[in-house]
């Protein structure tokens, strides 16, 4: 076969337009294909932040357990837009800067949709700012300093990613009043761990507890890292208050609870958000005189508050607390269902569906006010809490009063 010299002068040419052309079509590809994944990505992650490690672990570890668990029923239900649900976690240590940093790392680095966290008030102000340079929704379930919604009041423009699932500090102090004048206390002592959320509690209490003509007889906190138990123990014991107000949310309560048992057998206490709402530690502690335990919700409640109870006892072995897992339980659901109704994970679709809509959760229906905190309280509408009381077979709900 004879092949014209001009067409092999032109053959190099011709190949090198096809390779060009081949190359712009797969460019084209290629920067398609990021635009898809990014709008229907595998998978929708939530990070989760907790201290897994330091003082506060016991309680990190019950958030990261029921985040989990949230996420499991999201998925058991079919996921969102068909996707999985998945979570990253940060352990936070329980350090502001720590925190921070975890946050820029599950935003930036595990590009998480969402955030959940974080547990103390001072970490939770920091994981904030992350929040707000990123644009990134963030669910407080259980920092209840009063800085988070008034930010949020204050800079709207900036903060109006945050929400509070679980109770602020005045909340927290109303619901406290009115157990304690349903148990016609008038003397109380406060003492516990010196955190910002015990220090700033206190002081809410007290004024909003004054008009009810109920009084602080002693206030008094001790390390969380090198705690100081038994002149405290002793303090408040002989400040004779008619309750111990003990406000720790660590396995640290149950060591000063007994050590005021021995000061003061008789003498009741109420623990608030700690780990004293653990059944198997609770047994540990002597019943010679009430012990209390607050929580968001618990078993026999409401059947949704049951079913939860029950769900967490068969992954985890163990029932939950009440306060630093229901919380976050309720925040992934909380979160979950906002996506559904926005039909989107983008932030700007979903920030006005959580500030218009209710949603159900363990502890009840959550709506979200203008600062973006959740309503409780002891008005129409609103969600209760709930106090229990530590007997030989379990808890004995005793507030409020069931209808």
């Amino acid at each position: 076969m004879t092949v014209n010299p001009r067409f092999l002068l032109r053959l190099p040419l011709l190949l090198i337009g096809q390779a060009a052309l081949s190359l712009h079509f797969f460019s084209l590809v290629s920067l398609a294909a990021p635009a898809v994944a990014a709008s229907r990505p595998d998978a929708l992650k939530i990070g989760v932040l907790a201290p897994l490690s330091g003082p506060y672990a016991a309680g990190g570890t019950s958030f990261v357990q029921a985040a989990t668990l949230a996420v499991e029923q999201a998925n058991a239900e079919g996921g969102v837009f068909g996707q999985r649900v998945t979570i990253a976690v940060g352990d936070t240590q329980g350090r502001v800067d720590v925190a921070k940093s975890e946050a820029l790392r599950l935003v930036s680095r595990e590009k998480a949709s969402a955030l959940v966290g974080a547990y103390l008030s001072e970490e939770t102000v920091g994981a904030m700012e992350v929040a707000a340079a990123h644009r990134t929704v963030l669910l407080v379930p259980v920092a209840a300093t009063a800085e988070i919604t008034d930010k949020v009041r204050q800079e709207y423009k900036r903060y109006r990613y945050v929400f509070r699932v679980g109770y602020s500090l005045p909340q927290w102090a109303e619901m406290i009043a009115a157990f304690l004048s349903d148990r016609k206390v008038r003397r109380y002592a406060f003492v516990g761990a010196g955190i910002r959320w015990n220090l700033e509690l206190g002081e809410t209490l007290e004024r909003v507890v004054a008009p009810r003509g109920i009084t602080p007889v002693y206030t008094a906190f001790y390390s969380p890292g090198n705690p100081a138990f038994d002149a405290v123990a002793v303090a408040a014991a002989a400040a004779s208050p008619d309750i111990v107000i003990l406000a720790d949310p660590g396995r640290n309560s149950v060591s000063f609870l007994k050590r005021l048992r021995e000061a003061a057998p008789a003498l009741p206490a109420l623990s608030i958000g700690g780990a004293l709402g653990d059944a198997r530690l609770a047994a540990s502690i002597p019943l010679s005189a009430p012990v209390y335990v607050q929580a968001a919700a618990w078993r026999g409640v409401s059947p949704a508050a049951t079913a939860y109870v029950e769900r967490y006892e068969r992954r985890y072995g163990a029932p939950p607390v009440g306060y630093s897992d229901t919380l976050p339980y309720d925040a992934v659901t909380v979160l979950v269902a906002a996506w559904r109704k926005a039909g989107s994970a983008a932030t700007e679709a979903v920030v006005p569906v959580l500030e218009r809509g209710a949603f159900p959760g363990v502890a009840g229906a959550y709506r979200f006010d203008a600062a973006h905190q959740a309503r409780w309280g002891t008005g129409p509408g609103a969600l209760h809490g709930t106090f229990v009381r530590w007997e030989r077979g379990g808890a004995l709900i005793v507030f409020p009063p069931r209808q």
